[in-house]
């Protein structure tokens, strides 16, 4: 069974890896490397709770930093250190296939699971959880992540398979967060004004 997803993850991921262009190759490496899109997203979501919730979203965004640090250090230290699967770029057996958009294959040799994947979709959904009532363009987040996602598979870092469990590793880790982050508030609530 597992070689069989394995097979399928394979050819869907050289099908996705083959459809590139000069133009998008540009688009791919700044959406999946460039810090300062990820830092204007994080601001842009730090002023907006700063608007709706004042004061209070400081604690917010204390547990949507912590989240992103959990999705960082699960999808990092025990996904990628337990299961050792190359990334397709490292895969000796793929090596003359894959397209790199004129890169070298940096970055860590094992790609199960996505950190990029992981670490966007748990900020997507803790800020979308936090503000869906409040702004539905928030929405847009989701769209940002499933991009950096591609981009990674585009880049020839991750598997399909690589990206879908990071994504769902990253939602899951950002809805706890934030229930954490509700409980908490609840909690102390009582005892201070947050």
């Amino acid at each position: 069974m597992l070689d069989l997803l394995n097979s399928f993850d394979t050819k869907l991921f050289l099908a996705l890896n083959q459809t590139n262009s000069p133009f998008f190759d540009q688009i791919m490496l700044n959406v999946s490397y460039n810090k300062i899109l990820m830092f204007g997203i994080i601001m842009s979501c730090f002023i907006l709770g700063i608007y709706y919730f004042k004061q209070k979203f400081f604690i917010a965004f204390l547990f949507c930093i912590l989240s992103f640090g959990v999705s960082d250090l699960v999808s990092t230290r025990i996904f990628k250190n337990g299961f050792k699967r190359l990334r397709p770029c490292h895969n000796p057996l793929l090596s003359q296939k894959v397209y790199l958009a004129g890169q070298n294959c940096w970055g860590g040799k094992y790609g199960f699971v996505s950190s990029h994947a992981a670490n966007t979709f748990t900020v997507a959904m803790f800020f979308w959880l936090l503000f869906r009532r409040k702004n539905r363009f928030i929405f847009s987040l989701f769209f940002y992540a499933t991009l950096v996602s591609y981009s990674r598979v585009y880049l020839a870092r991750h598997y399909p398979g690589d990206i879908l469990v990071g994504a769902l590793l990253g939602l899951s880790i950002g809805y706890i967060g934030f229930k954490a982050y509700i409980k908490i508030k609840n909690h102390f609530s009582k005892f201070i004004y947050i």
